[in-house]
């Protein structure tokens, strides 16, 4: 099982030299291990929290994330137990202990806060390799798991004619996983050292589907060690479908993905968090895609990137996704008009092909690239470049919009 061998997964470095804010939360040492009632293992794993994980977080991560500011509190207690509860039971979840290195507090990059140093990183994944080997065996009280039969993906050649011989539309039923009828589709590139998923949707069957944080999942080689996205990048993400949901209530995160270290002939697994038929004691509702909201700045910095050539292109993204099957890939129109109202939805539409997790492997910008075999129309080396300086621009504050 998933839980069991991604215990092999080894940790992605994270480097970058950032400061250290420092906030006290209550506590100066070691008050209670919380071993009462708890197992070796989860008292071995619950004294790696106090003395090695905590103390990180108090240097990097208190200060924003200590329940002092809404929705982001993954931090907040007034004691080392305290604190260890509300991350474990965060929600959405940052701690992962099915795939400990892909877990959020270790994933997240540079953002409002400084990025983890090397040696923060390490005592903290230590610390959850404990918590996933206190986790108790899924073949007994753990319950369900939720993760899908392995998976050959059938890889597109002309990403122009999705649906066709050239370009499968990939399907993974959910059927095995107790949700009859609904599957995960999805349209397969090989771009370089990743796979690069188009299209990524849900599809409820005749009871609805919903699922809580997939997580995807390569089987290199042998089949033997899996290897997890690395930035668990749907982490966050919640989906509840009726059987009519539309198409635009399907697409998973966007709708598209490009999982580094992914190779296409390897197969693959998708674990869920939580997966079920649709729930009808929440209101039925569904995670879509946020819509653009620094419009402001798209215009300033990313809208003539777009809408006109960059210098010595022989065209621009709008010339052709603003009709046919590129319209219906991302729909443009409107990006070179001059009133917000027409801008707004070709904003909304190429922020969905914008990876937060992993901002230089975003669909705007492998889809024209030069090593892009598939794409009817590529930049060179320079025009890319000069497309995304402009673009990137947008994106830094797009990414920190409230």
């Amino acid at each position: 099982m998933l839980e069991t061998l991604v215990r092999h997964l080894t940790m992605v470095r994270l480097t970058v030299a950032a400061a250290l804010v420092l906030s006290a939360v209550g506590c100066a040492g070691l008050i209670d291990d919380g071993s009462g009632g708890l197992t070796p293992e989860q008292a071995e794993a619950r004294k790696a929290f106090i003395q090695k994980a905590l103390p990180r977080f108090i240097e990097s991560c208190t200060v924003c994330h200590n329940g002092s500011r809404a929705d982001i509190g993954f931090l907040a207690g007034t004691s080392e137990n305290q604190i260890h509860d509300t991350i474990m039971g965060f929600d959405p979840q940052v701690v992962n202990t099915d795939a400990p290195g892909s877990s959020r507090v270790l994933t997240k990059s540079l953002h409002e806060g400084p990025e983890l140093l090397p040696e923060q990183a390490s005592d903290i994944l230590q610390w959850i390799n404990l918590e996933q080997a206190a986790v108790p065996d899924p073949g007994g009280d753990g319950g369900p798991i939720f993760e899908t039969p392995q998976f050959l993906p059938q890889i597109c050649t002309d990403e122009s004619m999705p649906g066709s011989p050239t370009c499968p539309i990939n399907t993974i039923s959910l059927d095995d996983i107790g949700v009859a009828g609904a599957k995960i589709s999805f349209v397969a590139q090989a771009f370089g050292s990743a796979l690069y998923l188009t299209e990524l949707r849900l599809i409820p069957g005749a009871g609805g589907v919903y699922i809580e944080h997939p997580l995807f999942v390569t089987w290199p080689g042998d089949a033997t060690v899996p290897k997890p996205d690395s930035l668990d990048r749907f982490f966050n993400v919640k989906m509840n479908l009726e059987a009519t949901a539309a198409p635009e209530e399907q697409l998973i995160g966007g709708g598209l993905a490009a999982f580094v270290g992914f190779v296409a002939s390897d197969k693959i697994t998708i674990h869920f968090r939580v997966a079920g038929l649709f729930k009808t004691d929440d209101g039925g509702g569904t995670t879509v895609a946020a819509g653009c909201k620094r419009l402001d700045s798209f215009k300033a910095n990313a809208q003539t990137s777009f809408a006109q050539p960059v210098a010595g292109a022989a065209q621009s993204c709008i010339s052709c996704h603003n009709a046919g099957n590129a319209q219906s890939a991302v729909n443009m129109v409107g990006v070179q008009a001059a009133d917000d109202a027409a801008i707004q939805p070709a904003c909304d539409q190429i922020r969905t092909r914008v990876d937060f997790q992993a901002i230089a492997t975003s669909g705007i910008y492998l889809a024209p690239d030069p090593a892009n075999a598939n794409h009817p129309f590529k930049f060179n080396a320079t025009q890319l470049a000069a497309f995304k300086a402009n673009v990137d621009k947008w994106i830094a504050d797009e990414q920190v919009a409230p």
